[in-house]
């Protein structure tokens, strides 16, 4: 929920402070970063419980395997547009695409992660709570929420790093793991002759 009400509030900020024709380069990236990583976070925590709680749904995307790097390039995009851009309709388009593309990011993503790095999923989640909540204490110029954003943001990312090093993997290959796995050579299969004994023999 967490990551929700970023979303909410990112979009809501963007829009109040175009309508008084007084938005800032920061309060744009706050935005922005706030409405990405909420998304993320809110589709990302329902996949993840769904898996937990061991509930019998399956929902894949189409062409799952080749969304991510596209959504993630494009909204590279936008955010450099919505920077450049003064024009209240094109960053009102670009935030709702952030919107939309995040909440496909977050359940693309957890949702091909196995069940057995579903912790480390957790607290990355968890992470990404921490920094969009903090991008709301730049966007609301709320210390408060800075703080407590960047304490929790800081401290899922050092946990998840333990978690990993824990399982002698990177968090790369735990979170992009079904994207990035190189075809592997199957292993050549040794072959022995049978031989039948019997403990006479063998004495």
């Amino acid at each position: 929920m967490v990551g929700f009400a970023a979303v909410a509030t990112s979009l809501g900020s963007y829009w109040d402070h175009a309508g008084l024709h007084n938005v800032e380069t920061l309060h744009k990236i706050a935005a922005f970063l706030g409405t990405l990583i909420g998304g993320i976070t809110f589709t990302g925590s329902i996949a993840a419980f769904i898996k937990l709680a061991a509930i019998k749904f399956t929902f894949d995307l189409p062409f799952k395997q080749y969304l991510n790097k596209p959504l993630t390039a494009l909204n590279i995009a936008g955010l450099a547009a919505l920077v450049a851009s003064d024009s209240t309709a094109l960053g009102s388009l670009i935030l709702l695409y952030a919107t939309f593309s995040s909440f496909a990011l977050g359940w693309n993503i957890t949702n091909s992660i196995g069940a057995a790095d579903m912790p480390v999923a957790i607290t990355v989640l968890n992470s990404y709570s921490g920094w969009a909540l903090c991008a709301e204490g730049f966007m609301l110029a709320n210390p408060m929420l800075t703080i407590v954003g960047s304490l929790i943001g800081s401290s899922g990312a050092i946990l998840s790093y333990i978690m990993c090093r824990a399982m002698n993997r990177s968090l790369e290959n735990v979170i992009f793991g079904s994207w990035t796995t190189a075809t592997t050579k199957a292993k050549e299969v040794e072959h022995r002759e049978h031989v039948e004994t019997n403990p006479e023999q063998v004495a």
